[in-house]
């Protein structure tokens, strides 16, 4: 979606000889004087000749050149070229004090700085973006203030996060040396990618009541669907001291070098580029390319809007001078088409402003690139000038007025380098510049990888309304390097984990984290009986078996089911279990149990019904004296691990489904003792997930109301198309990914967890 910027409204009026008042002005000046001088004056002619000369040339700079606004701007550069004395640097900040968690300027104007949470605005659905917008747009129509939004880079600090993670370690008195390996690799990374941390912030700077100012702007954040909060004092001296100095707890630089090109605070460099020329259709978001930009550089978007009676006095008035010049120029012969257009958007504006549909308002873009040498300024500056050509952005350097420019990019609301350009509601709208996320690291959470703007993804996903997840990729791209990353990291957080491992690949993870291995398997000592309660009430537990008898016994009819429903009744019966809940701690019975249930009601039924119960026993034999016979016995599993991996590599794969469904149920009635943080990781699980009566276990398990996390891995390994579509649409269901509330991972073929994060 576009939005048309036209163009600047503001028209200086053709008065005579195609010259505005203002060069009339400068010519009845010069001229008179130039005439006087020449054939008035009783000078040599070669004096005069020279003095008209000049005094022509002037006045050509006067006239046509703009030569006023370059010689106030190198008057002002030349008494600010160096700022030393400490009375003129505090002018030169302008910052009289912080207090009332406000910025109070030297001229006595306060100020409030709202830090602004970022979306990620590029992955939202098209309904979604278009949402944000009207939102943003209706924020803007509100203002009767200016503000300024600024986002500012800043370097990548984990320190409480290393910290929270270092006191877990502690806590559990294992897993140190992986801790500080892992602190090593994360610093490493940084540091070797120069990767820089980017915060948005709004400043608000007193018009009426500042504090109505400060709720209207966080409620209409809200609407956007972005968080904000009020910087405090502190914070408001840390963002002050990182802007001017760099320096913690230092306000005031020492040294300002004020160079035409350049202004040097200290020892850094900064250089301003402004926006000089917008294209005339822009994306939503257009900005989020200067934004995702590698390099130390801050943003700052100044918006003033117009008082509504001026606004429309204004607009009039400039109608009047364009509408006098086109016909002026009709009655000549002469074409104009940029006035014809400049008249056309005018008049648009001024319709749309009439029916109240949108407002006017006065932009100006700024950015400051920092540097400690030039070279590398010059270096970044060209990269960020090169980037605004690409979005047909015409950028520009202020020269001899860097001062004013640098100021212009502080957080105190003011636009000294006064460069604007009007732009009315939809045009500014797509200008909405909190479209990537950077780093919002939780202290309690785990490196999940790095985004779009290689900054690391730090998240706890204990903390989402729904924490599952499920990771997909081609084979080979390093999905089980990615599962067993996650597991690592969530043990140094105190995590439980516990992993189904149908192919007995996690067995050296086990080992290294001094886990637990428990072995299923056709000799095994460990198993667990289908008909176990586990924990579960009598009915719920009759109702878990009529999902697992369809993968064990295969498609069963209305009769079969209505058969093996009875007979598991009776079976349970027989060992004392029914609804009573003190019957519960019974031994249960075995399926050899079942079978025996159904020969006897086979001997009495029908000649018809025989056939139906004969092809139940048939099928059930297999797990009482057949090949899976190793399923007919008592549950022997027990197990008080942080780490648990229940191995069923070497089991017949025939039986892996039936045996990952026991697990599962044996692993949820454990987890749901407690609300001890879990994560289960279940390895292959499209074996599952391939029949909607194997997936109601996942169902259960993603709606539970205790803390526990699924990470399915390697769901869509070997399925076909049509199968995918079908797990999918389990997926949806089971997880709420309708509903937008998981997280999503995928990794890539270098195994090296570049991880792509979703969360809504």
């Amino acid at each position: 979606m576009t939005y048309e910027i036209p163009q600047q409204l503001e028209y200086k009026e053709k008065i005579l000889f195609g010259l505005t008042f203002k060069q009339l002005a400068y010519l009845f000046v010069i001229a008179p004087i130039s005439i006087i001088i020449f054939f008035k004056s009783g000078w040599n002619l070669s004096l005069r000749v020279v003095l008209t000369a000049l005094l022509g040339c002037f006045g050509a700079g006067f006239i046509f050149l703009n030569l006023d606004y370059h010689i106030k701007s190198f008057i002002g550069w030349f008494r600010l070229r160096e700022i030393k004395e400490k009375d003129k640097i505090k002018a030169f900040v302008g910052i009289k004090e912080i207090k009332d968690n406000l910025i109070i300027r030297n001229d006595g104007k306060k100020l409030a700085v709202l830090k602004v949470n970022p979306i990620n605005f590029g992955i939202k659905p098209q309904g979604s973006q278009e949402a944000i917008i009207g939102a943003f747009q209706k924020l803007l129509n509100s203002l009767d203030f200016p503000i300024q939004i600024i986002m500012n880079t800043e370097s990548l600090n984990l320190d409480d996060y290393f910290k929270e993670i270092k006191s877990k370690v502690e806590e559990q008195g294992q897993f140190k040396g992986l801790f500080i390996k892992y602190k090593e690799h994360l610093e490493n990374l940084i540091s070797k990618n120069d990767i820089l941390n980017r915060n948005f912030y709004l400043v608000i700077p007193e018009k009426h009541d500042i504090n109505i100012q400060i709720q209207l702007c966080i409620k209409k954040l809200e609407d956007i669907g972005l968080s904000s909060l009020q910087l405090r004092n502190e914070q408001l001296q840390k963002l002050a001291c990182k802007f001017f100095t760099g320096e913690e707890g230092k306000l005031y630089p020492s040294k300002i070098q004020n160079d035409p090109n350049f202004i040097k605070v200290n020892n850094i460099f900064n250089k301003v580029l402004y926006a000089h020329g917008y294209p005339r259709n822009v994306e939503i978001g257009f900005l989020d390319k200067i934004v995702s930009l590698l390099g130390d550089f801050d943003l700052s978007l100044h918006i003033e809007p117009y008082d509504i009676e001026t606004m429309m006095i204004f607009l009039n008035r400039e109608l009047q001078k364009q509408r006098a010049d086109l016909y002026s120029a009709q009655l000549k012969g002469i074409f104009n088409p940029t006035l014809e257009i400049k008249y056309a958007d005018t008049k648009a504006i001024l319709e749309n402003l009439q029916k109240g549909k949108e407002k006017l308002f006065n932009i100006s873009l700024y950015i400051n690139c920092r540097a400690s040498n030039k070279e590398t300024l010059d270096l970044l500056a060209r990269k960020i000038e090169s980037e605004l050509n690409s979005l047909l952005i015409i950028p520009k350097y202020p020269a001899f007025r860097m001062a004013q420019a640098f100021q212009s990019c502080a957080p105190l609301a003011q636009n000294k380098l006064a460069l604007k350009r009007n732009v009315p509601t939809e045009a500014l709208s797509a200008f909405f510049p909190f479209t990537s996320s950077f780093l919002q690291a939780d202290i309690t959470g785990i490196w999940l990888g790095l985004n779009k703007n290689n900054i690391p993804i730090v998240k706890d996903i204990f903390k989402l309304s729904n924490p599952n997840g499920f990771c997909l990729a081609s084979s080979g791209s390093g999905k089980s390097y990615m599962a067993k990353l996650m597991i690592a990291r969530h043990l140094l957080h105190g995590t439980k984990v516990m992993v189904i491992d149908p192919q007995g690949e996690y067995s050296s993870l086990v080992n290294q984290f001094q886990g637990q291995r428990i072995d299923l398997s056709r000799t095994s000592q460990t198993i667990i009986n289908p008909l176990d309660l586990m924990g579960h009430d009598y009915q719920e537990k009759r109702l878990a078996l009529m999902d697992l008898m369809p993968i064990m016994l295969g498609a069963l009819s209305e009769a079969q089911k209505a058969f093996i429903d009875r007979a598991l009744t009776r079976a349970y019966e027989q060992n004392g279990i029914n609804e009573n809940p003190e019957t519960w701690n019974n031994k249960p019975p075995v399926l050899e149990d079942v079978v025996r249930m159904l020969q006897g009601m086979e001997r009495k039924a029908s000649q018809m019904e025989r056939s139906t119960i004969q092809s139940l026993i048939n099928r059930l034999s297999l797990y009482v004296d057949g090949v899976f016979s190793f399923l007919n016995k008592q549950t022997k599993i027990n197990f008080d691990n942080r780490f648990v991996c229940f191995d069923i590599g070497n089991l017949p794969k025939q039986v892996k489904p039936v045996v990952m469904f026991l697990v599962l149920d044996y692993v949820y009635m454990k987890m749901k003792k407690d609300l001890e943080r879990k994560l289960l990781v279940i390895d292959e699980a499209w074996s599952l997930l391939s029949r909607t009566e194997d997936a109601s276990i996942f169902s259960a398990i993603s709606f539970a109301s205790f803390s526990v996390s699924l990470l399915f891995e390697r769901i869509f390994s070997i399925i076909s198309k049509s199968l995918i579509l079908f797990s999918m649409a389990c997926l949806a269901t089971s997880l709420h990914l309708i509903s937008l509330k998981c997280f999503i991972l995928t990794s890539n073929s270098s195994g090296t967890c570049k991880v792509i994060l979703a969360i809504w």
